[in-house]
């Protein structure tokens, strides 16, 4: 299974040619996708501090898609928007993506019901886009909570998909200490077997494969801790 490259750049590249060519949405993604690879990577350090200007004028773009893109990081707690100060890189935590993992983990164990159940289809093409494991395991866990009826948590794991689906991509993770081709083709088959058990809307072993894809995703960067602790 492959996942997708990211576009930042080459949306970014395109609005550096043709100006305002690029629909505003798909720009305010692209620099919310730009600064949270900086941020996740370790670029803009841990309660650095930095300004709106400075930020729009390293991505030649205007003010207004990044000021955008800062409301979707900062609800992720990752960066802080404070009035005479500008924006202050959050202390995030690589144990804090972990407990994102678990927490959705958790979740599926004992799903929250809050609405009723629905009888929702899978869609393969909901994981085609995504740049890590990370990301499908999001889509999946989502969909799962959605059939149990629970409606409310199924839209706070989905929140977390695009911290966790670059924060395991390859260099990120590279940048963290950690190494994401360990136990690539163990999480690859879990994945594709949780994705088969989903279409034929076998919750009960796709629940179970998820959590074990879950389990592999967290238990990931405390490995490299152990062997530099060794």
């Amino acid at each position: 299974m492959g996942f997708g490259e990211t576009t930042a750049s080459a949306v970014l590249g395109q609005r550096e040619r043709d100006g305002l060519g690029v629909p505003r949405s798909l720009l305010r993604d692209a620099v919310f996708l730009r600064l949270l690879e900086r941020i996740l990577r370790g670029e803009y350090r841990r309660g650095q501090r930095l300004r709106l200007e400075a930020l729009a004028d390293d991505m030649r773009v205007s003010r207004t898609p990044v000021r955008e893109a800062l409301v979707p990081l900062e609800a992720l707690r990752l960066v802080s928007v404070q009035r005479y100060v500008g924006v202050v890189i959050a202390p995030w935590s690589v144990e804090q993506m972990q407990e994102r993992i678990r927490l959705g983990c958790a979740m599926l164990a004992e799903p929250p019901a809050t609405t009723g159940a629905t009888d929702e289809s899978f869609d393969p093409a909901w994981t085609r886009d995504c740049l890590s494991e990370a990301g499908a395991f999001v889509e999946i866990a989502a969909w799962l909570l959605r059939r149990a009826g629970a409606s409310v948590s199924a839209d706070l794991l989905a929140a977390q998909r695009p911290v966790l689906d670059v924060f395991y991509t390859d260099d990120v993770a590279l940048a963290n200490g950690i190494d994401a081709d360990v136990d690539r083709r163990q999480r690859l088959r879990l994945l594709d077997r949780a994705r088969a058990a989903a279409e034929r809307d076998d919750l009960v072993l796709c629940g179970q494969l998820v959590r074990q894809l879950g389990t592999c995703l967290s238990a990931l960067p405390d490995r490299f801790r152990s062997a530099e602790s060794a």
